[in-house]
């Protein structure tokens, strides 16, 4: 064995040696005296010449290998050739050399595969071996690490869920779905403007999915107050994402309310965007109410546009009529649109206008008319934000004991509703109630709480837009609550 494994190292030394000597003896004549290879007290001539190249190994014939002038003879190993006519083989060597290599290259590829198939990676060998397929070694690692996000998250370990996002965002930062996965949870890990800072990157990055993080992006700016950053998004989307036009404008127009900034409605003004008119005409009655001028909007506010016009425009005119005290011309416009607007959506108008007005006969069958119809998420929400931002000690409690009896069940797309309608039984003081949804959240999150406990004895005590913002980023809340919760704020926050 010891011999065979000394043979070994030797062929791949001689294929070098013996080669590069053989080639110098025939590009300098070769002579027979100057020969490389054969002993020199011999003939020189075929078959009667010994080769020194063989002298040490274990077993000549291994030598063959190298150079297959080598044979066999009755007296013993000799070369086969004259002197004169011993030469290299290159191409025998380079053909070793090359299996050596491609032996040890297939070696090396199953031995990575291995490990990369027990680390947990989703790959084929064809990517491992196959050099133009390498790229996708790239795609598997990220896959890896997305599956261990999604592991950790099951697992509630936030932090390792984290840390693999963002190993999956530095292999592919087009990768918008961890990307956004990655800022939902560093807003909950109380990482805000980190999270920021990612969905600012994606709408420069990945711009077809600018509405869809725009939409999102949207949510964290609102729950911090940021109206700095809120009021150029919303106004790059009303043009952008026209299919929201809607939503973007009131996003604007809140900002421009929230920061006293009727300046910003400007360039929709001016015709920059391109609105349609609906758009134009809503943008210059805030403005007008904003340079404090109401006077001149009030005409404006409570004209009746034809049936054509989108249910937003008639929503904004009553809920604009309404924060200027003008509660009974509110109530008027709502039944005179019928059924432009949608029959929870007036219901709520009319009830606030009723509470304003002080018409308890009107508001109490207003309300249990509400609390009747199917509590469907969309009308779970519209009376949250409606009890958050005009606080009903009674109303609440009805609400919130309709909600514990018939209210959508909790899963991941209703927990934003679940948390709601608890500060809705918080500020209504039902704290036996706001226990019971609390505890609902609590085994389903697998979580204390901490932060919407937090929020919610934050809004007993009547809390300011900059307290709001310190906290909401962390809850995750239907937007029409963070409206709400921004509008009940005794002091708005700067721009």
């Amino acid at each position: 064995m010891l011999g065979w494994i000394a043979d070994f190292f030797r062929f791949w030394w001689a294929l070098v040696y013996w080669n590069s000597r053989k080639t110098w003896f025939r590009l300098h004549g070769a002579h027979r005296d100057s020969c490389p290879c054969q002993d020199y007290s011999d003939s020189g001539l075929a078959l009667d010449s010994r080769c020194d190249a063989v002298a040490s190994w274990n077993n000549p014939r291994r030598f063959r290998r190298v150079c297959p002038l080598l044979v066999e003879t009755k007296q013993g190993w000799r070369c086969s050739v004259d002197a004169e006519r011993v030469r290299p083989f290159w191409l025998r060597a380079l053909a070793f050399a090359g299996a050596a290599l491609l032996a040890l290259y297939l070696l090396g590829t199953v031995a990575l595969y291995g490990t990369l198939r027990f680390t947990g990676y989703q790959v084929s060998y064809i990517t491992v071996v196959w050099p133009p397929r390498w790229p996708e070694l790239r795609k598997s690692q990220e896959l890896l690490y997305a599956n261990r996000a999604r592991t950790a998250m099951a697992a509630g370990d936030y932090q390792t869920a984290i840390l693999s996002l963002q190993t999956v965002c530095l292999l592919n930062p087009q990768n918008s779905g961890a990307a956004l996965t990655l800022a939902h949870l560093l807003q909950l890990a109380g990482q805000a403007s980190v999270a920021e800072h990612i969905y600012e990157r994606l709408m420069l990055d990945v711009p077809d999915q600018r509405p869809a993080v725009a939409q999102i992006w949207i949510r964290l700016l609102l729950a911090r107050a940021n109206y700095t950053d809120l009021k150029p998004l919303a106004t790059a989307m009303l043009s952008e994402d026209s299919s929201h036009r809607e939503a973007w404008l009131h996003a604007l127009l809140f900002a421009a309310r929230q920061s006293n900034d009727p300046a910003v409605l400007d360039p929709l003004l001016s015709g920059e965007h391109g609105l349609p008119n609906w758009s134009l005409e809503v943008a210059g009655i805030e403005q007008l109410i904003l340079q404090r001028k109401a006077d001149h909007a009030l005409p404006r506010l409570t004209r009746i546009h034809p049936a054509t016009i989108p249910p937003y425009v008639a929503f904004y005119q009553a809920d604009r009529l309404l924060r200027l005290g003008y509660a009974e011309q509110a109530a008027n416009l709502v039944n005179a649109y019928g059924k432009v607007l949608s029959p929870d959506e007036a219901a709520i108008l009319r009830l606030r206008a009723y509470r304003a007005k002080g018409w308890t006969s009107l508001a109490d069958p207003e309300f249990e008319g509400l609390m009747q119809l199917p509590l469907t998420p969309r009308l779970t929400t519209l009376c949250s934000a409606y009890l958050l931002e005009w606080p009903d000690r009674d109303r609440g409690a009805r609400f919130v004991q309709r909600f514990l009896a018939a209210g959508p069940a909790l899963t991941n797309e209703t927990l934003p509703l679940h948390q709601a309608v608890y500060l809705v039984a918080i500020v209504s003081g039902q704290a036996d109630r706001a226990k019971e949804v609390a505890g609902r959240i609590d085994a389903f999150t697998n979580s204390d709480g901490k932060a919407l406990r937090g929020l919610g004895e934050l809004l007993q005590g009547g809390a300011t837009s900059e307290q709001l913002a310190q906290l909401l980023p962390a809850i995750n809340l239907p937007i029409e609550v963070l409206y709400a919760l921004h509008g009940r704020a005794a002091i708005p926050a700067k721009s």
